[in-house]
């Protein structure tokens, strides 16, 4: 694995309870990712939706209906060498429950983070056991140095996660930007060289092609 060939093609990976893999233009893959991409709980906090602007709720994003709409979002990001993307889907069920981003890459030693997952999985464990796979494909295959995980202050719940993959948080930005967004938002922070301390035992996810 190195950092073009993941954008040649995206390896899936596979962690205790999850599959991560790249999106398909199946009607299942449409249909699982618009429960979490129409969810107003999970996109409030993806830099989309202005909510210190709207109090009403009247300028919510309007709800994505077509089947292909992420598909052809995401791959679009995907050939630009812009993002890479994996859906997660559940091992047991084959239910695709959210989706775990690396993006905004610099200099081809940095990226970011991003986790979003439909509200009836939260608190389950499933972004932290995605996010340790972030870690290996980022620091083992890619040789990125840095990684870094942007979330509103109010987020707590994607607070506790980048807290349980070990990341430090290195400040607090006043209304910085995310996506469209102006917002508060904490920044944590990762270094190869931190990860590469960690025992052998807690990096172990298996990768294919």
């Amino acid at each position: 694995m190195s950092y073009e060939s993941c954008f040649d093609k995206l390896p899936v990976l596979e962690t205790p309870n999850l599959i991560l893999r790249q999106i398909t233009d199946c009607e299942v893959d449409g249909r699982d990712s618009l429960e979490f991409i129409n969810d107003y709980s999970v996109y409030r906090y993806w830099g989309v939706y202005d909510e210190e602007k709207d109090t009403n709720g009247r300028h919510r994003p309007k709800k994505k209906i077509k089947l292909d709409y992420h598909f052809n979002a995401t791959m679009k990001e995907f050939r630009a060498g812009r993002e890479l993307t994996w859906l997660m889907e559940l091992k047991d069920s084959h239910k695709v429950i959210g989706e775990i981003v690396l993006y905004d890459f610099r200099l081809k030693k940095q990226a970011d983070i991003g986790y979003r997952i439909s509200k009836q999985f939260w608190g389950k464990g499933y972004a932290p056991e995605a996010g340790q796979a972030m870690l290996k494909v980022a620091f083992e295959g890619m040789d990125l140095s840095r990684l870094q995980i942007r979330c509103f202050t109010e987020n707590h719940g994607s607070v506790r996660v980048a807290q349980k993959l070990g990341f430090t948080q290195e400040g607090m930005i006043k209304q910085g930007a995310i996506v469209n967004v102006m917002t508060d938002y904490y920044i944590f922070g990762l270094l190869k060289e931190e990860y590469d301390k960690r025992p052998i035992s807690d990096r172990v996810v298996k990768v294919f092609y």
